[in-house]
């Protein structure tokens, strides 16, 4: 996986002076602090003049939306053929957190949190939760700084990048039955018909049953799983299969 790290860099450094950049690294834990050390030094009758900001929270909300909308876009304009089932899980796999604390890391972006010391202690800085979420907060920061065409840049590093190539993971016999039946004014129903235990570890297998109405006629075909969502994918290639519609996938 290549990424122009040069390039985002630069434009993390471009906005790296600026409140909204001090503030989407900033951790709830860190401020708590702040605030106990205030107090702390009120009572003793030290001064304290800093003025802590606020949280990253309240970017992290804005950064969600932006990040969100430009997806969406993204993946509107380059799969136009993309069933909104697909683009919906394509969408879902470039903005969870796994993702996207993934790329804050190789990014660089944990080395500005503002963590608490207990946090620091408990390796916040490598938490995925966190990582994740000032993902999003920085997002809000540059957009709020630079615009939305540098967040565009910026996403098209990063997101957009790690999308290329995974397009086949957005793919589902669930959703290419229910689209070829739909389009035939057609039915496709799942029912759970039992379960069973199998081999030595005694695995649970869930038995389904698909119901399938292509328009002119109905036909039945089972499949099997370790989970209720496998056993219907099984079910559902089968129904594929017999339909003659794999080719479709492509």
């Amino acid at each position: 996986m290549i990424y122009q790290l040069k390039k985002i860099r630069k434009i993390i450094e471009s906005i790296k002076d600026t409140e909204h950049f001090k503030q989407a690294f900033v951790h709830t834990s860190y401020l708590n602090e702040l605030k106990l050390r205030k107090n702390s030094d009120s009572e003793s009758g030290s001064e304290n003049n800093e003025n802590p900001v606020s949280s990253y929270e309240t970017l992290e909300f804005l950064g969600d939306s932006i990040l969100n909308f430009h997806t969406s876009l993204f993946i509107y304009q380059k799969f136009p053929n993309y069933a909104e089932g697909q683009m919906s899980k394509l969408k879902q796999l470039m903005v969870q957190e796994s993702t996207l604390a993934y790329l804050s890391k190789e990014i660089g972006l944990g080395e500005f949190l503002q963590l608490g010391m207990g946090e620091r202690k408990n390796r916040g800085a490598e938490k995925e939760s966190i990582l994740a979420d000032v993902f999003e907060s920085f997002v809000a920061a540059l957009y709020l700084e630079k615009g939305s065409k540098i967040v565009h840049r910026f996403l098209n590093l990063t997101v957009f990048a790690w999308s290329e190539g995974k397009e086949n993971m957005v793919w589902d016999y669930k959703s290419q039955l229910q689209e070829y039946c739909q389009a035939r004014k057609g039915r496709v129903n799942y029912r759970l018909k039992g379960k069973k235990i199998v081999g030595d570890e005694h695995q649970q297998l869930f038995i389904v049953e698909v119901e399938v109405n292509d328009g002119p006629r109905t036909f039945w075909e089972s499949g099997e799983g370790r989970s209720k969502s496998k056993a219907e994918q099984q079910a559902a290639a089968k129904a594929v299969k017999k339909l003659g519609i794999e080719k479709e996938k492509n």
